[in-house]
């Protein structure tokens, strides 16, 4: 079983932080303090649309907490669905 951890690198208003898939933060301290607080906070995701429920599809969501292994995924994709975030790295550690 391979034990490599995927590694977004955000970037917001121009400070930069590193978010790992288990929810490990590093970088500049306040966007480390907002990413915290975003990553503590339920997202709901669809099966199609992912963040946002597509118009033609039926509506069925999944709301996700932290401690679930697939929250931390669904917060970066809701974090640059149209918003003040870049995703501009991505990397296995």
């Amino acid at each position: 079983m391979s034990t490599d951890i995927l590694v977004w690198t955000i970037e917001h208003g121009g400070l930069v932080a590193t978010v790992s898939e288990r929810g490990q933060l590093d970088g500049d301290a306040a966007l480390v303090e907002m990413l915290r607080t975003r990553l503590n906070e339920p997202v709901t995701v669809y099966r199609h649309g992912t963040v946002r429920s597509r118009a033609d599809a039926p509506h069925r969501e999944i709301v996700l907490h932290p401690g679930d292994g697939r929250h931390v995924v669904a917060c970066v994709r809701r974090l640059c669905d149209g918003g003040d975030f870049a995703v501009i790295d991505c990397n296995w550690a």
